[in-house]
């Protein structure tokens, strides 16, 4: 077996199934095993596995077993040289997996590696290179330095942003999103600590990571979407909770031992002071933005957090995506103009077409689009990347959507 694919699942049915077809096509030419630990989900991500990917291995937890312990139980079923611990709210490329396996080989003090990972409009995210969050860097972070000295070794070192996004590189942190590690990598380092109930569970394996002696390695040249905290958002207090509590086990297992008592207590009194912050930021933010919405786990309310557009919106698509993506933006009920589709070389002319996707940056001036949406299945997610950067001199809102 060549690859196991783990996912820890918690209430984003539909999320999961856009990430399972992605992993399916990015799996296509590969010995690969999908493996699905949900967490007692309320929705019917379970059901929505079994009935439309029957070749995926699903556990199901009767409670919400945490992250790190739902990840262990993943582990001990994998048989896979190589682990990619996957997030659901995720979709990976068609070349995603052959590319990081050829990395890993070609690279034998590689212990585990990350890669480059983008919003859903594109953009790119600092969380795909960490340094270990060592009190300085936090601090440093924290206090708004990290972004005033951006390209900083020092005060720039918790994202590594002295670090070119475009360079192959070595980091301190994999991504909790995508962490694509080897099999023998876990044998010499052991599994999660299952202290940790969300968040911080990846640091903690990076850094035993280091400690035996391998490198981690971030790998620009394969991108992936994050769509960022779709599990987490269900329950902002706990998040927030969680989080902060991952911070002082991090900090009491790591660094108690390795610095002045009061230094130390100033440390823990610090996250205890932000936790009690950020619970009220988060509880300000969910009122505000939920307070009036449908159910967060109704597909309506998943369409309307994936199509975040202004119009009038031109698509990106062949004629059977474009299809897709306007009836459900219909369906959603999403108060937006579409001003038609780009061609596709296979395509036929019709009526929708206002331009070619080779021609991107005539095309939505011609029709004073205000965003684009960018199908997936038509053109790869390569391919979506690639166009999406191309286009950044228009200021068009970008929406990547996998239809």
């Amino acid at each position: 077996m060549d690859l196991s694919v783990i996912i820890v699942n918690f209430n984003v049915r539909y999320y999961l199934e856009q990430c399972l077809y992605s992993v399916i096509r990015a799996a296509e030419n590969i010995e690969c095993e999908i493996i699905v630990i949900d967490n007692n989900s309320s929705d019917d991500s379970c059901l929505m596995v079994n009935s439309l990917f029957p070749s995926v291995r699903l556990i199901r937890n009767i409670s919400n077993e945490g992250f790190a312990k739902a990840c262990n139980q993943g582990l001990k079923a994998a048989e896979g040289e190589f682990i990619l611990m996957l997030n659901p709210d995720t979709i990976v490329g068609e070349e995603t997996f052959s590319k990081c396996i050829s990395f890993m080989q070609s690279h034998p003090d590689a212990g585990a590696m990350g890669v480059k990972m983008a919003d859903g409009c594109g953009r790119y995210l600092r969380e795909s290179k960490r340094s270990i969050p060592y009190p300085a860097a936090a601090f440093y972070k924290m206090t708004g330095l990290t972004r005033l000295f951006s390209r900083s070794p020092v005060f720039s070192r918790y994202y590594m942003e002295h670090l070119d996004a475009d360079n192959t590189s070595q980091i301190e942190v994999l991504p909790g999103a995508f962490m694509f590690l080897r099999k023998s990598t876990l044998d010499t380092v052991g599994l999660f600590d299952e202290d940790y109930f969300m968040y911080g569970e990846d640091i903690d394996l990076s850094c035993r990571i280091l400690k035996a002696g391998l490198k981690i390695y971030y790998y620009p040249e394969v991108t992936i979407i994050h769509y960022k905290g779709k599990s987490s958002g269900k329950n902002p207090v706990k998040s927030v909770v969680s989080f902060y509590r991952a911070m002082l086990i991090f900090t009491k297992k790591y660094f108690s031992g390795s610095m002045p008592l009061l230094y130390y207590l100033f440390l823990r009194i610090s996250v205890y002071s932000a936790s009690g912050a950020g619970i009220l930021l988060k509880l300000t933010r969910h009122f505000f933005t939920h307070i009036f919405s449908a159910g967060t786990n109704s597909e309506k309310s998943y369409l309307k957090d994936l199509y975040k557009v202004k119009s009038p919106v031109l698509i990106a698509a062949n004629r059977e995506s474009f299809k897709t993506i306007t009836e459900k933006i219909k369906k959603a009920d999403i108060k937006i103009t579409v001003a038609g589709r780009t061609g596709m070389q296979e395509d036929e002319p019709d009526n929708e077409i206002k331009g070619d996707i080779g021609n991107l940056i005539e095309t939505i001036r011609s029709v004073n689009a205000k965003s684009v949406i960018f199908s997936v299945k038509s053109l790869g997610l390569t391919a979506v990347i690639n166009t999406a950067d191309s286009i950044t001199e228009t200021q068009t809102c970008k929406c990547i959507v996998p239809d």
